[in-house]
């Protein structure tokens, strides 16, 4: 819906004058309302805005506001004709009217009065809210604008009434007003209030002039907009200091005012009937409750879990709270119900309690706004117990014992008190308990080097326990497994769930979801070592505070809250832990990034146990302590938490046979049998993680059923890829490239399988074919072009053009010649067919010096030396690159050939035997190039 449709006035309510009614009215615009110039779309400033008009005049009398507003918008295109075709006006009918002044289309020089053609609002009950748990007497009168068409131009003027005695004849209002880079043709703010009354005015933003002038025994003020842009500012920064593009006007003399004016409407006495159902619930709770924490707690329990909400703004409930009996038999109320029933429960239970006026969004602003009911849009208790304060709120969900201390996070209230009181500051604190609880095992025990089964639970309170006990009884079991595979990706990227469990503590109000999967290794190799970061504080929390400008230098940052969250991480390492060592910081500083920190941490006989919470209390960093709470981030990020493996661990292939003949896989087997059996019909995933798992086993006849499987069920370019590949990897040539053909028609797209099929292609002696589809990828050009011209130059060396395939090659870098990838890719390609080696060398020095890895570039520069018969330089490069990726095959393979070259003929079988292991058909590869062991 377009703002400039909607008739939305920020109103304090208000009760309906004698002629008040639930259908709209129908009369020329009052006297007191200044017209403004007539729209007209061919006068428009440089921006040609769409909004004509905009004109918001209100004024306050007798202690209502009756609030006029007129928008003109161009329909400048289908999609504004299609929006703006059903105007829609909202208005509460026990709290005033609504009059509607004129609805007109303009088109030219003519107007077409929509009104005089007999044209009518039609009015519905607006309960549209309800699934939000809103009741509000709303009513909605529409109009389908017929005949309107692009071009025209929509012009309709109505005003709202509104008068609430609840306030005891005080009146507010507010309007948003325009600022820059918003466009208008005529925008105005008017408002205007009985010179007798006592009203103020005030405006958010810097040089706005509200001084007023007297016009027909009224005091007014007018702004015309769009008012200067509002200043750019951080996004960090705290609410208060936030300038607000709006205006306001109030009675109310002070808070003092405000509270005295409330108080009333939430005194207890007598509310609760002797032998009633609610003084039986009373006495339960004193006789159940020792202490006043435990009945105030219990009280809170029975008005949070008993009492569901639902916004009453009927009947003037707009603030008049529903009687405490009602609300306990009804079993619903809304927020001032709720605190009104629990305040009598308090008094009654002879604890000290008060109403606190709230606003749930703008707290932090509250101070710098004018006394008002406006500014306000909650209201929850303040208990006093033990000299301390609790603030207890009936809206609340699942709130215990425990959970007593916590504070919202408002900021400042207003007590309601028959004398008056003044703003209150409401501390924030951490709650006493987390709102999410994560604890993750990871069992490495069968070894670092394998897919990980892990166990997962999270444990949640409040309204996030709700929502869980909502998908657990409403939701179907495929939203139940969306809802923990998400979960579950949050804390495990690429993973795999198999099985999960949703149980509730009705005692703790707690919801927990478990979760059993399998995981991938989750180890990096930095340079030689290899390591598991297991760090969750330092990595989840974030400071990165912008003060570069000079407006902003002095402006301190806000962190939020409060809230807590504990993450547990238990890791369990093979051989009980022989041989690794924690890096890290083992204790947290107790403040990192604003945040409040904890860390428990023990590592003993193989199991690695971290514990970290963060809590977020609400402080502000100040301008001049920004740096100093950046450095101690920083500093942490350094020095992560991280497991280090031993030095001399085997390769990735050996630790995985390892486990196999020790017998350490059986937990493995079973969750993926598991997860097949579990799996949908039409789904090939489980088949695809086995298939990989069993691949990386070195079991590739096994991996080839699973492929089978995967290709049966969906036969996409990708799992026949895989499928092709096996086959290969199995010695099944022609296989291979039956399904690889396949793999290519069904995803053209993929230059990996492209690049396969073309190899085949080549070994069957098809050269032909492999070149023709390679040059339909060069010609559709895109990221991959220069890779397909390397590509076909190797197809050319190996076909016997070699002097084409080394001008191809030299093109291919032409545009890229700092690209460290295709540098590295041109320089192997010479290596393979044995040509330009003085050039390809050059080519490796350059990606070894450009690229971030140089492990690939090391071993095609190995392959240079060893062409030209440079074995220790080729040794030196093959073992530099297998100290950084020592499951290089390729590297592991030639470096075998060159130390059976240097006479180390067992150490060289050795490498090759192991290389072939990991490629089983690697020495085929070498073999097409001429190279044999």
């Amino acid at each position: 819906m377009l703002r400039g449709l909607m008739v939305s006035v920020s109103l304090i309510g208000f009760a309906a004058p004698a002629w008040a009614g639930d259908k709209p009215l129908y009369q020329p615009a009052p006297a007191w309302v200044k017209q403004a110039p007539a729209p007209d779309p061919t006068k428009l400033p440089a921006e040609k805005p769409q909004m004509l008009i905009s004109d918001q005049q209100h004024r306050i009398v007798d202690g209502g506001v009756s609030a006029y507003g007129r928008s003109a918008l161009l329909i400048a295109n289908a999609g504004m004709l299609n929006e703006a075709g059903t105007l829609r006006l909202e208005w509460q009918p026990d709290h005033g009217d609504l009059i509607v002044h004129h609805v007109r289309i303009l088109r030219g020089g003519e107007t077409i009065d929509l009104l005089a053609k007999g044209e009518r609002f039609s009015v519905l009950q607006r309960e549209l809210g309800l699934e939000q748990k809103m009741l509000t007497g709303v009513l909605t009168a529409t109009l389908n604008v017929e005949g309107m068409r692009v071009g025209d131009v929509l012009d309709f003027a109505v005003t709202v009434t509104n008068k609430d005695p609840a306030l005891g004849g005080q009146a507010s209002t507010s309007m948003p007003v325009f600022t820059k880079p918003m466009t208008v043709g005529f925008a105005r703010n008017r408002l205007s209030w009985d010179k007798a009354a006592a009203v103020t005015l005030r405006s958010y933003l810097d040089d706005v002039d509200l001084t007023p002038r007297s016009v027909d025994g009224f005091d007014e003020v007018e702004l015309l907009g769009p008012l200067p842009k509002l200043p750019d500012l951080p996004n960090d920064m705290p609410l208060r200091l936030r300038p607000l593009p709006m205006v306001e006007a109030s009675s109310f003399a002070d808070w003092q005012a405000v509270s005295r004016t409330f108080a009333p409407l939430y005194a207890t006495k007598d509310t609760i009937a002797p032998g009633s159902a609610l003084a039986t619930e009373v006495a339960r709770i004193k006789a159940a409750g020792k202490t006043p924490r435990e009945r105030a707690a219990l009280a809170l329990e029975a008005v949070q879990g008993q009492v569901r909400y639902l916004f009453k703004g009927m009947a003037g409930g707009n603030y008049t709270p529903q009687a405490p009996a009602q609300t306990w038999n009804v079993r619903y109320g809304d927020c001032k119900a709720k605190t009104l029933l629990l305040l009598a429960m308090l008094h009654a239970l002879d604890i000290e309690a008060e109403p606190v006026l709230a606003s749930i969004d703008g707290g932090d602003y509250v101070p710098r706004r004018l006394p008002s009911a406006g500014a306000f849009d909650h209201v929850l208790v303040r208990a006093v117990i033990d000299g301390g304060s609790l603030w207890l709120d009936g809206t609340g969900q699942g709130a215990r014992l425990a959970d007593l201390d916590d504070t919202p996070p408002f900021r400042n209230v207003l007590p309601l008190r028959s004398a008056g009181a003044e703003l209150m500051p409401l501390p924030i604190r951490a709650p006493a308990r987390p709102d999410v609880a994560i604890w993750l095992e990871i069992d490495q025990t069968a070894g670092i080097a394998l897919p990980t089964p892990y166990r997962m639970r999270m444990t949640v309170r409040g309204q996030a326990a709700e929502m869980m006990r909502l998908v657990t009884t409403q939701g179907t079991e495929d939203q139940r497994e969306e809802m923990a595979t998400n979960i579950a990706n949050q804390q495990i990227a690429n993973g795999r769930v198999v099985s999960h469990r949703l149980s509730f503590d009705e005692a703790a109000n707690t919801g927990s979801l478990e979760i059993e999967g399998i995981a991938p290794a989750g180890w990096t190799r930095d340079d030689s070592k290899r390591y598991r970061d297991i760090d969750y504080a330092v990595n989840t929390i974030a400071f990165n505070p912008d003060r570069s400008r000079t407006l902003w230098k002095k402006i301190p940052v806000s962190t939020g809250g409060p809230e807590k969250m504990s993450f547990t991480r238990r890791i369990l390492l093979p051989d009980g832990g022989k041989g690794y060592t924690i890096e890290g910081d083992q204790a947290l500083p107790a403040r990192l990034g604003g945040m409040a920190v904890t860390r428990s941490f023990t590592f003993d006989k193989g199991v690695a146990d971290v514990e970290d919470t963060i809590s977020a209390t609400g402080i502000e960093i100040a301008p001049e302590a920004i740096a100093a709470e950046r450095s101690v981030l920083t500093t942490a990020e350094r020095r992560t938490l991280k497991i280090m493996a031993p030095a001399d661990l085997p390769r990735t292939h050996e630790l995985r046979a390892r486990a196999k003949r020790e017998g350490r896989l059986k937990r493995l087997d079973a969750l993926y049998e598991k997860a097949i059996a579990d799996s949908e019909p039409g789904d090939p995933t489980a088949y695809d993680s086995r298939a990989r798992w069993r691949e990386g086993l070195g079991d590739w006849k096994g991996a080839l059923e699973d492929a089978e499987r995967m290709v049966e069920i969906e036969p996409s370019g990708a799992n026949l890829y895989f499928q092709a590949y096996l086959f290969y990897v199995l010695g099944r040539d022609a296989e291979s490239l039956a399904a690889i053909e396949r793999a290519t028609a069904a995803d053209p797209s993929d230059y990996g399988a492209l690049t396969y099929y073309t190899n085949r292609l080549a070994d069957a002696g098809r050269y032909d074919e492999a070149l023709a589809l390679i040059d339909e990828r060069i010609a559709a050009g895109g990221s991959e072009r220069e890779w397909a011209m390397l590509q076909k130059a190797y197809l050319l060396a190996t076909k016997g053009e070699a002097e084409a395939a080394t001008a191809l090659a030299d093109e291919a870098l032409g545009d890229k010649p700092r690209d460290a990838g295709l540098l590295n890719q041109r320089c192997w390609l010479r290596g393979q067919v044995n040509l330009g080696l003085e050039a390809a060398l050059a080519d490796c020095d350059r990606a070894i010096a450009l690229g971030e890895s140089p492990a690939a570039a090391l071993d095609s520069r190995a392959l240079i030396h060893f062409r030209a018969g440079r074995l220790d330089a080729a040794r030196a490069d093959l073992d530099e690159a297998l100290a950084l990726a020592p499951d290089m095959a390729a590297a592991l393979y030639l470096r075998g050939l060159v130390r059976k070259k240097q006479g180390d003929q067992k150490g060289g079988a050795a490498d090759i035997a192991e290389a072939i292991i990991m490629a089983p058909r690697i020495a085929d590869d070498y073999t097409r190039w001429g190279i044999t062991a």
